[in-house]
């Protein structure tokens, strides 16, 4: 007797054990009432808007995305039960992305499942990262870096410009056993994503999971594109003359947090003096271009607002959603104006005055945390020469642009 009654208070009755039903009844009810079948189909039906609100994406992209993903996240039919379809499983992981929205409330929409809404999330996200990534991030070609580099000059009026190199930390839990590994200098939770942008604000290379605690030497150099840049690897263009004839290197530009390399233009140190008026000068030009880095991730944390809050999820699962979103941020920037309408990036003025885009009124303050120092700056004399040449030819008479000394200097 007294054997039975210490088994039951160690691994419960059998009664407590029998499950009280297979399927929540409610559940059964998924392909009729659940948010996709009703909600979504009457959002494509009669109102484009609020679908593109809803889901990001026009009803067009979307089904082009999830032809692209189908085969990776649809299930076989049983005899038990009719597998969730892949176009629930797709609209339920892009709302998640899209909102930020909890799993738990995301099972009442959907008739889902909790612990079926996080599996659908972490195997998605991962299936549009591993499906996508050779289309939405296929690494540039000589022809493709030279396209951008002229758009730079056209648009910012820096030369031989092939891209913008920024980090971010995004936001998570604290991971289980992680101590303070994750814990980085802006006392949060936190994982790098580093990334370079081109002047479409489109991400051209990108790495995830560094911990946010990791600095200074070894996130920039420990990526994949780091290594790239820095041992010269990347398929750049040859190096071109510039207007004034000078003939440079085709460069990255980066924030004092980089280090300066023959590939990297970073500014010169803070604490210019007045007399320093060309470095100033310089240190200007090269912030106008890195514009482009900022709206990128600007852009990306006001569309995919999962970013504005810690993200709760497994470390895998974190990292397969950035990767996800950045593949879902140029898949839909591509064509579609509602995704980036004018406004919403920054712009100058018809006094070129920088005017700040709508997506800086619709992120968290956290967000726009930088990525702290990478690496010494203990640089060679030639990576030195050729930011001398940048600045003097940013303050010749063939490089300076009409409105820069009153604009910096009053």
């Amino acid at each position: 007797m007294y054997e039975s009654l210490l088994k039951e208070q160690l691994y419960g009755s059998a009664k407590q054990a029998t499950r009280r039903w297979w399927v929540r009844p409610v559940l059964r009810k998924r392909e009729t009432d659940g948010a996709f079948s009703k909600l979504v189909q009457d959002l494509e039906k009669e109102d484009p808007q609020w679908y593109f609100e809803y889901l990001r994406m026009t009803p067009t992209k979307f089904k082009e995305l999830l032809a692209i993903v189908k085969s990776k996240i649809e299930k076989k039919h049983t005899n038990w039960r009719r597998p969730i379809s892949a176009a629930t499983r797709l609209a339920l992981t892009i709302r998640h992305l899209a909102t930020g929205e909890s799993k738990r409330s995301l099972s009442y929409q959907y008739l889902i499942g909790r612990s079926t809404v996080t599996l659908i999330v972490a195997e998605t996200t991962e299936a549009i990262w591993t499906s996508m990534k050779s289309q939405c991030l296929k690494p540039p070609t000589q022809s493709t870096f030279q396209t951008i580099a002229d758009k730079f000059m056209r648009r910012w009026d820096f030369p031989n410009c092939i891209g913008a190199i920024d980090g971010k930390y995004i936001r998570l839990r604290c991971p289980e056993n992680s101590g303070s590994t994750y814990f980085c200098h802006k006392r949060f939770f936190s994982v790098v994503l580093m990334a370079v942008v081109d002047a479409d604000y489109k991400f051209q290379f990108v790495d995830v999971g560094a911990e946010g605690s990791a600095g200074d030497s070894s996130i920039f150099a420990r990526s994949s594109f780091g290594c790239a840049i820095l041992n010269g690897t990347i398929e750049t263009p040859e190096p071109k003359p510039i207007p004034n004839g000078t003939i440079l290197p085709h460069v990255f530009v980066a924030d004092e947090a980089f280090p300066l390399k023959m590939n990297i233009m970073r500014p010169f140190p803070g604490g210019l003096s007045v007399a320093d008026r060309q470095k100033r000068v310089y240190n200007y030009r090269l912030s106008r271009a890195r514009l482009v880095v900022e709206n990128a991730f600007g852009i990306l944390a006001a569309r995919w607002r999962i970013f504005n809050s810690p993200i709760n999820c497994k470390l895998e699962t974190v990292d397969s959603i950035v990767k996800a979103c950045c593949c879902l941020h140029n898949f839909v920037m591509s064509e579609n104006s509602q995704y980036c309408p004018i406004n919403f990036v920054d712009a100058q003025s018809g006094n070129r005055e920088i005017i700040p885009g709508a997506w800086r009124t619709m992120v968290s303050d956290n967000w726009l945390q930088r990525q702290q120092r990478q690496g010494a700056n203990n640089f060679a004399v030639t990576p030195m020469t050729i930011r001398t040449k940048f600045l003097e030819y940013f303050n010749s008479g063939q490089g300076a642009l009409p409105w820069q000394e009153e604009y910096l200097f009053g």
